[in-house]
């Protein structure tokens, strides 16, 4: 005769690699489904034209953008036009892209001081091959933030 004991370890081996089953495609999917969602790329310099993203200064439509901005080991977004210094408080999933909110200021040392800014909501969105949609106007892709020299 067979014990409880044994009868009992018997069936629950079935058991366990069924939980364990389900627990690993539970965990499968749920990876799967973050890595579907996570953000386009939209750090790098990005211009209205061509002719904008060649490296000139004054006003022009360059925007770059970092959204993994590290200051003083703390992260800091930046989205960054020509004397638009744009702090991004808050980055939160809108449609295809995402909506940023933040605190613009005029000037560098404005924006390192954290004085005289505006709150402004940022819309981005991906479009087609290398552009991208910047509160509904379209920019090309003129460096990816990789590309870009580290002195900027």
């Amino acid at each position: 005769m067979v014990s409880d004991a044994a009868m009992t370890r018997h069936h629950s081996r079935p058991g366990m690699r069924k939980i364990l089953t389900i627990t690993l495609a539970s965990v499968v999917a749920v990876l799967a489904q973050t890595s579907a969602h996570a953000a386009p790329p939209f750090d790098g310099l990005w211009a209205t034209s061509r002719k904008d993203c060649r490296d000139k200064d004054g006003p022009d439509s360059k925007t770059f953008i970092d959204l993994d901005n590290i200051i003083k080991g703390k992260p800091a977004p930046l989205v960054d036009q020509y004397e638009n210094h744009c702090r991004v408080d808050r980055q939160t999933p809108g449609g295809d892209g995402l909506v940023l909110t933040t605190t613009c200021f005029e000037f560098w040392d404005d924006y390192n001081r954290g004085g005289s800014g505006r709150k402004v909501t940022i819309k981005l969105s991906p479009g087609p091959k290398d552009t991208l949609r910047i509160d509904g106007k379209s920019y090309l892709l003129c460096k990816r933030k990789s590309d870009l020299s580290k002195n900027r």
